[in-house]
């Protein structure tokens, strides 16, 4: 080995660890995460239900009675409308059961017209203000407390209801009477009372008329 070539071999021993520790050259680039390296799974937060609505109040009751059902009874002073019809405590009641002459309906008896339904409205209004004896005239009482129970509405929204005044039956007596007819659409409570009102000839039965429905039938077209 010559001379020269032992220099250059020394040299290079002798630069050798420089360059062992020398850093690398910047690249620009950021480092590269480490694919293998397990994911962390995604946080959720499951939405929690909300509760469920205690009020009873809302919620729908089968078998809870209506509105109609819940009517109270109503008792007060009464006043006579027509032979079927009362105002009691500010409302008014269609007689239950019954239908009387309207009152400007005419009927017949012994040959003559007359005024069947203002009779029928005034025998109503006698069974609520019986008459006191003054001397020589006659007063009508205080209006009789009456008690009325409803039972129904027509196709106008008029309560009918079963009315009392004590223990009398209004209905009841009105038909018993002669001055009012069954309403079959109600029932036929008072069918006995007709009977006999029509046999004994009382009432509306002592001459020629037409049933309340049908003269409305034919006048009002109803």
């Amino acid at each position: 080995m010559t001379r020269a070539a032992l220099l250059l071999l020394l040299g290079l021993f002798a630069t050798w660890p420089a360059l062992a520790q020398a850093p690398q050259a910047a690249t620009g680039r950021a480092p590269v995460p480490n694919i293998r390296a397990p994911l962390q799974p995604p946080t959720t937060s499951a939405a929690t239900p909300a509760p469920a609505s205690t009020d009873k109040a809302a919620a729908a009751r089968p078998g809870a009675p209506s509105e109609a059902d819940q009517s109270p009874g109503v008792a007060g002073t009464a006043r006579v409308v027509d032979g079927d019809t009362l105002r009691v405590d500010g409302r008014t009641f269609r007689l239950w059961g019954i239908d009387a002459p309207e009152l400007v309906q005419a009927c017949e008896r012994d040959g003559l017209n007359y005024a069947c339904g203002r009779a029928a409205a005034a025998y109503l209004r006698s069974l609520l203000t019986p008459a006191i004896p003054t001397g020589d005239r006659t007063i009508d009482a205080a209006a009789a407390q009456v008690v009325c129970e409803p039972r129904a509405s027509d196709q106008y929204g008029r309560v009918a209801a079963l009315c009392r005044a004590g223990t009398m039956d209004l209905g009841a007596e009105m038909v018993r009477a002669g001055w009012a007819m069954v309403l079959v659409r109600h029932g036929t409570d008072y069918a006995a009372e007709e009977e006999d009102a029509r046999a004994n000839l009382r009432g509306l039965w002592a001459g020629a008329f037409d049933a309340p429905w049908e003269w409305r039938a034919k006048r009002l077209g109803e």
